[in-house]
């Protein structure tokens, strides 16, 4: 949140900010597979900012996450349009002062993302209880939503799986469970209708037996050591007008909404294989 009395800086010069862009939705950075459901772009988004807003957004995309995380280490850029775990969980180490400006909304204008343990439809688990003993694929300590939130959800619940296998995606773990190599995996809420997934998987095949808390599933976060609180005041006040009704077609949605209450769990990591 802005500082007592913040204002937005003036509009009368030219504000250069760089940002490095993965989101699920994106054109650009979505497997060429999934393009006709992945196919945000946001050209439209940089003309109006720099001819209405003196805005000149510069943006990078980057298809894999962790490239982009790799540039991120790096403070290559002034900011990131991602999963905001994927810009946070380096605050630790490498001290950067992130601040999250704006959410996007996803075309079904949903601003929150869940991960789901799943099973297939013919199996006898029912509950989360019934994980315990049995065999499960989740994400790796850089997905908050696919690790992070269900090793906590496992912890409440006391519930000790058989065998726990670590993927990087979640076509990876659905395609362990698509095989009978695992009994329960973890997904991203999306990755059945907008990943590389719906290429060979179908939804109604699944059904979901347990849902972690919320995140928002995308976010436009700053370095405010780079970006002063007046510019970043300025980002956000140009991406809130030009949201809702008069939101840039190509970014199938109502654009952008004030960032939500987010209050990460506490880290936690565990052996990979």
């Amino acid at each position: 949140m802005p500082s007592a009395n913040a204002q937005p800086s003036a509009q009368d010069s030219v504000l250069k900010i760089s940002l490095a862009v993965n989101e699920a939705y994106c054109l650009k950075t979505a497997c060429s597979c999934i393009a006709d459901l992945s196919a945000r772009e946001y050209d439209q988004l940089v003309e109006v900012l720099l001819t209405k807003y003196n805005i000149d957004l510069q943006l990078t995309y980057y298809i894999e996450e962790y490239e982009m995380v790799d540039s991120l280490r790096t403070k290559a850029f002034d900011g990131v349009i991602c999963k905001p775990w994927l810009a946070f969980m380096l605050v630790p180490e490498y001290k950067i002062d992130y601040k999250r400006v704006a959410d996007l909304l996803d075309p079904s204008n949903n601003q929150w993302l869940t991960g789901h343990f799943i099973v297939k439809i013919e199996s006898e688990i029912k509950s989360m209880e019934e994980i315990t003993g049995k065999s499960l694929a989740m994400g790796q300590p850089d997905s908050y939503e696919k690790y992070h939130l269900p090793m906590a959800m496992l912890k409440e619940g006391k519930i000790t799986p058989k065998e726990t296998i670590y993927k990087a995606s979640c076509l990876e773990t659905l395609n362990m469970l698509h095989e009978n190599e695992v009994e329960v995996a973890v997904i991203s809420d999306y990755s059945l209708t907008a990943s590389c997934a719906v290429d060979f998987i179908t939804p109604n095949e699944f059904r979901s037996i347990g849902v972690t808390a919320q995140m928002p599933l995308c976010s436009v976060i700053l370095d405010m050591a780079k970006v002063s609180e007046a510019d970043a005041l300025r980002l956000q006040k140009a991406l809130l007008e030009i949201s809702g009704d008069s939101a840039p077609a190509g970014l199938l949605s109502r654009g952008f909404v004030a960032p939500a209450s987010w209050i990460p769990v506490p880290y936690v990591t565990a052996e990979t294989k």
